[in-house]
This record gives structure tokens, C-alpha cells and sequence, in this order.
């Protein structure tokens, strides 16, 4: 039987990183995926397509702004179908590189389906229905997550992004049922190409979690978009009306709805996939979260290991990355750990929101004393050229170490921008550090000094509240 240094069950942004990673390393590797694409959900279903879909929608507002600018496009199209299309472009480009790296790289990748028979043996059901076995030095699971449908009469007649995905025609109307990341950005996307769109959020706002003065920003541009909003809010049952039609009972307090629509999503609810990894076999310990793992990503079993959202929250690609890479590590012999401190994360409205770190809330409640900058970015001169010029950015500090304990961003390019924000925090930077650093002027990222500047009252673009 052929054995490896490490044997990936899962081809997604946690397995194929921690393939080329072993390979950096030196170890022979076999990275088992069931789907012919790699990348797992982000690249095939995920983060992908989804801002690929979302860069589609923004080219409605080109035709006003370009027409400020004296350039007259006129009244845009939308072709659906071509959009579709352009979406399954990007989605094949980004996993047929992914490909060639890991074979590049020299691992082999196996189109088949891993199970756990004990810590150093995987068997496979390959694709033509046979069965091989493999050994291993050491297994690393990188499984994934996936969807999970509300357990409620009728929750199987709802929808995940999955199938939304593969829609020929714009839906007329889309309910979503949480007003979480995933929620939020597919109310975008679809309230924009002209379907009525109503979110659903059990909560007393939209995106728990997300600083608040963004969040009551973010509602009014999504009124404006015509997303109804209903909070403090759960779907209590969905009935197949016929005809193409849902109707959703919603339960608000003690008092009961009903709402008819086209399609239901749910978005933002996922599980880890455990279903068939043998887990219980191999004595590997998970549970409703998934596979528990410590910060080196060991099991309590020696010699396996797991990675990415099979591991629970935050079930993010670029933590998927980070996982498999230190997950590969401690398999081939070096000392790693993982820090969840500093993980960014962006909501792809519009719009756009990102983060890393505390919220000024979240840093009072476990006991810090605050002080924290803001900065408009309607005071920022090329989210002015962009005309975009909604939003705001936010740094939070320790008022006695100075430390940046959170940033918080709404406005052009913010995904981008909160890099700077999770190296500076990484780096343990205090906001006057940031301050001095020299920004690139006319900039979106001048926002973020600014803002930094503003903790203690000496930000120049702006009247600070601070001073």
C-alpha cells in the first residue's frame, strides 16, 4: 500500500493550501477531493461567485456617475444569462489555477471521496465507484461546512446560494431568512438586478456583531435599494403556494404573518460535513461545531489533524488558508500556532463593509477603557473622485496602552483597505503609529490614517469630535 507524509481529505482553501505548503515542506502529499473543481465552497460557490456577482451589480450605477463625469453611456441591460456566464468564467479560471499550482507543486490529487479507517490509512471511494486504500504519516481533514436547512414545516422548500447560483432568470421575489454576511450581500446583489427582496433577522438589528454606526448606515442604503427589513423576526414555516410561489409565516413577538414570495434562501446557517469521514472509527472527538482541535490543529487523536470551517467559526476562507498552513507545519515537524486576534472579515454590500478586531462595544463590555477615531468618508478626497462617498471608518484603542483593539470600514474598497488595519494590529501598532506612516495622497486608504489620527483629536481632513 502507497503512503504519504500527509494525506488531505478535502480540496478546499484549507486542503489545497496545506497541499502546496507540504510540498514547500519537502513531504510527499495526496490531497483527495470529490468534486473535479478545487477550492471547495469559496471558489465554486462561496466568496467567489458571490463577489463576482456583486461586481456585476455595480456596473449599474457606472451610467449616472459616468454621466457626472461628461461621458454618456446611456441606460444599462442586464443580460442575465451572460452575467451567469461571466460568473462561471471567473469560477473556472480561479479553480483551474488553483489546479495547476497543486500539481506544479507535486502533489497528486486524488478525484475521490476520503475516509478515516484509522489514524494512519485512508480509504477512498474513487468517482468510477472502485475503492483504493492510502497510508499516511499523518491525515490532515479539511472537510468543509455546508448549509444548513432550518429545522422548521417546510424548511426543505427554501434554497441555498448554491442554487440561486444556477438561476437562468432573475427571480421576481427572494426572501432571506438571516441578515448575516452571506444574507446581506445576495440582498444586494438580487434588490439591484430589479427582485423584491425582503430579509428576515431573528435579532433587534442586522449583522450582529458589526459596529452599530455602520450597521444603521448600511440599513438606510439598503431602504434605498427598496430590501425590506424585518427585525426581531423568524420564519416559522414555509408552505408551497403552487405556481411558483412560497408563502412564508413569520413570527414577530407573539404576533404571526404571512408573506408570499418566489423563492426562500437561507444564507448565513452552516454545519460542518462529518457525514462519511469516520470519524468515530478513527476516535477523532467533534461535535455540533465540528472536529475539536487545539491552536496547533491537533485532534485528541496523534497523527490527525484538521483545518478550515470543518473546525467551526470563524468559517472564513483566508482563515481556512492560515489553518491548513499551520495545520501542515506541526504534520511535518515544525512548531506552528494559530491566532485568531487579528481575522478580518467584509460584507460585500454596497457599500462595502469590513472589520478586524473589537467594536467600541465589545472592548467596554470585557473591560477596556476606549478611545476611538472616526473619520467620514465623505471627507475623503478620492472617495469623492469615486463618488462614493458613504460611510465612515472607526478605530478603536486602549485608552491606557494604546493599543488598536479594533478598525471598522464602510466605503469603496474596504475589504481592501482592512489589511492595513489586521498588519498594524498584528504588529501591536498604536494609532499614533499609524498616524506618522506616510499614505499615498489622493487615496481611500488616507482614511485610514486619518481616522487613526483622530483618536486623540489631531485628524486634518475633518473636525474631530475628539479635540
Amino acid at each position: 500500500m502507497e503512503e504519504k507524509d500527509l494525506v488531505i481529505i478535502g480540496g478546499g482553501p484549507a486542503g489545497y493550501v496545506a497541499a502546496i505548503r507540504a510540498r514547500q515542506l519537502g513531504g510527499s502529499v495526496a490531497l483527495i477531493e470529490a468534486d473535479t473543481l478545487l477550492g471547495g465552497t469559496c471558489l465554486n460557490r462561496g466568496c467567489i461567485p458571490t463577489r463576482t456577482l456583486v461586481r456585476a451589480t455595480e456596473f449599474l450605477d457606472m451610467p449616472k456617475k459616468a454621466k457626472d463625469y461628461g461621458v454618456i453611456l446611456g441606460a444599462p441591460e442586464i443580460d442575465f444569462t451572460k452575467m451567469m456566464a461571466r460568473k462561471n468564467a471567473v469560477i473556472k479560471t480561479v479553480t483551474g489555477g488553483v489546479k495547476l499550482l497543486v500539481e506544479a507543486n507535486g502533489a497528486e490529487i486524488i478525484n475521490g471521496t476520503g475516509k478515516l479507517i484509522s489514524p494512519s490509512e485512508v480509504e477512498i471511494l474513487m468517482t468510477d465507484g472502485t475503492r483504493n486504500r492510502i497510508g499516511a504519516k499523518k491525515i490532515l481533514v479539511t472537510a468543509g461546512c455546508r448549509i444548513r436547512l432550518p429545522d422548521i414545516p417546510g424548511g426543505d422548500l427554501a434554497i441555498t446560494p448554491t442554487e440561486a447560483l444556477d438561476w437562468t432568470e432573475i427571480p421576481q421575489s427572494l426572501l432571506i431568512t438571516t441578515g448575516g454576511e452571506i444574507g446581506i450581500a445576495y440582498a444586494t446583489i438580487f434588490a439591484k438586478l430589479g427582485a423584491q427582496v425582503t430579509v428576515i433577522e431573528k435579532s433587534e438589528r442586522i449583522l450582529p456583531g458589526v459596529d452599530d454606526d455602520i450597521v444603521a448606515i448600511l440599513v438606510k442604503e439598503l431602504k434605498k435599494q427598496k430590501i425590506q427589513i424585518l427585525t426581531n423576526t423568524s420564519v416559522t414555516e414555509i408552505q408551497d403556494s403552487g405556481e411558483n410561489e412560497k408563502t412564508v409565516v413569520l413570527t414577530t413577538g407573539e404576533e404571526t404573518t404571512t408573506v408570499t414570495v418566489q423563492y426562500v434562501m437561507v444564507a448565513d446557517e452552516r454545519e460542518p460535513a462529518l457525514d462519511g469521514l469516520g470519524l468515530e472509527t478513527a476516535g477523532v472527538t467533534f461535535g455540533g461545531d465540528g472536529i475539536e482541535v487545539n491552536s496547533h490543529m491537533e485532534t485528541n487523536v496523534p497523527g490527525i489533524l484538521a483545518a478550515g470551517d470543518i473546525v467551526g467559526e470563524p468559517r472564513l476562507a483566508h482563515v481556512a488558508f492560515m489553518e491548513g498552513r499551520i495545520a501542515t507545519e506541526n504534520a511535518l515537524g515544525k512548531t506552528s500556532e494559530m491566532n485568531y486576534t487579528c481575522v478580518p472579515r467584509s460584507i460585500y454590500s454596497i457599500p462595502e463593509i469590513a472589520s478586524v478586531g473589537l467594536t467600541a462595544e465589545q472592548a467596554a463590555s470585557q473591560g477596556h477603557q476606549t478611545q476611538v477615531g472616526v473619520f467620514p468618508m465623505a471627507a475623503n478626497g478620492m472617495s469623492t473622485i469615486l463618488m462614493e462617498r458613504t460611510g465612515l471608518i472607526k478605530v478603536v484603542s486602549d485608552k491606557e496602552d494604546g493599543q488598536v483593539l479594533g478598525v471598522h470600514i464602510m466605503g469603496a474598497h474596504a475589504a481592501e483597505l482592512i489589511a492595513e488595519a489586521a498588519l498594524a494590529m498584528k504588529l501591536e501598532c498604536t494609532p499614533q503609529e499609524i498616524g506618522a506612516s506616510i499614505h499615498t495622497h489622493p487615496t481611500v486608504s488616507e482614511a485610514v490614517m486619518e481616522a487613526a489620527l483622530d483618536v486623540t483629536g489631531e485628524t486634518l481632513h475633518n473636525l474631530s469630535g475628539n479635540r
